[in-house]
């Protein structure tokens, strides 16, 4: 078995995939298993670092899930409201609001979060978190009425 430190340059990099084909190839035992789960970190760690692609907008994201799963733009009309505004915001001319994204998500079958631009920066809010704790149920907690 290599001794593997963290990947820094391209040549560690090809060398760790090209290890990693060989590895495949092999009878699973513990050590080739070990060196299999390390060097996918790595390699995994590497690619984050060196070919990250961008996120994708909410309203390419909703194209894609739409596209994927046969879903028509008349079918979120109960959802984000009227035909133009169902355009708009595919279209990018309007935003989604708070209000919309739990029933977007549960409708699409796609986390929240994929439908918040750049992970949570909301130009017009400091943060999103609280919002959307306060939209959706959490299923492990119990609700109750407060007393008065």
């Amino acid at each position: 078995m290599t001794k593997w430190n963290k990947l820094s340059s391209k040549a560690e990099y090809k060398k760790a995939i090209k290890r990693l084909d060989v590895l495949m190839e092999k009878v699973r035992t513990d050590v080739v298993q070990n060196e299999l789960t390390l060097l996918s970190y790595l390699i995994e760690d590497y690619e984050e670092d060196h070919f990250s692609i961008p996120d994708a907008s909410p309203n390419e994201v909703i194209k894609f899930v739409m596209q994927m799963k046969g879903i028509k733009q008349k079918d979120l009309i109960p959802v984000l409201g009227t035909k133009s505004n169902v355009s708009k915001i595919l279209n990018g001319a309007a935003k989604l609001q708070v209000e919309m994204l739990a029933p977007l998500s549960a409708l699409l079958g796609i986390p929240v979060e994929a439908l918040i631009p750049n992970g949570n920066k909301m130009p017009h809010t400091k943060s999103i978190e609280p919002m959307l704790k306060t939209a959706v149920a959490e299923p492990s907690v119990k609700y109750t009425k407060k007393k008065r």
